[in-house]
């Protein structure tokens, strides 16, 4: 990517040659004459620190303090702290997010499959299998999630959260349960695959009816 960057700049980027020529010529009419630029160097620059024309000017900038190659290295750690910070945040956000959509759809199972049994609907076994399946990727993710939970340092709120026009939901999910649906997911991957397309249509209609609840 950078060697692109640079072969557009060197073919596109006329005002920055015509700067670098104006420069040479400037540098070369001093006295003493100062060096002067390549182009095929200048546009490989990455960085402040590697361009040199604010050298040898009325104010020396090799002596500020973050031309020192340890001041310029811990302002780059602080800035990478910061932004590590924010996404601990994010991402304790998100894992909230998930849990509670977890709890939710558990939820919705429990009042859709108890209706299409009771009416005797003829989907409510290609149904029950779907749900089946889903209570176990959730509880595989859950099972994350409690781990997470479980960090020494662990700064989010370890409980799910409530979805906007809703009331709060518990879910209590035992380790066994988990571990039990885990193994049995194991065993179930290989056949995911071809049932994806079902199972997408039988989700639209378990979200469907819920809604309707």
């Amino acid at each position: 990517m950078r060697t692109h960057i640079a072969k557009s700049l060197q073919k596109r980027c006329k005002a920055i040659q015509n700067a670098v020529k104006a420069y040479n010529a400037a540098a070369v009419a001093l006295d003493p004459p100062r060096p002067t630029l390549d182009w095929t160097r200048v546009s490989h620059y990455g960085f402040l620190d590697e361009f040199n024309l604010l050298r040898d000017t009325r104010q020396d900038i090799r002596d500020k303090p973050w031309t020192d190659l340890a001041v310029r290295e811990t302002m780059k750690q602080d800035v990478r702290i910061k932004r590590a910070h924010e996404e601990i945040d994010r991402c304790n956000i998100e894992l909230r997010r998930l849990h509670t959509s977890i709890v939710n759809e558990h939820h919705s199972f429990d009042l859709v499959l108890p209706q299409l049994k009771e009416s005797g609907n003829p989907l409510y076994g290609a149904v029950e299998d779907y749900v089946t399946r889903r209570h176990r990727v959730n509880n595989l993710i859950l099972s994350r999630i409690f781990q997470t939970y479980s960090l020494k340092n662990f700064t989010g709120d370890p409980l799910p959260g409530v979805r906007k026009g809703s009331v709060p939901m518990a879910s209590v999910i035992s380790q066994s349960s988990l571990m039990a649906d885990m193994h049995e997911l194991e065993r179930d991957d290989d056949e995911s695959d071809d049932e994806s397309d079902v199972a997408r249509d039988i989700g639209g209609l378990v979200d469907y009816v819920s809604e309707m609840s």
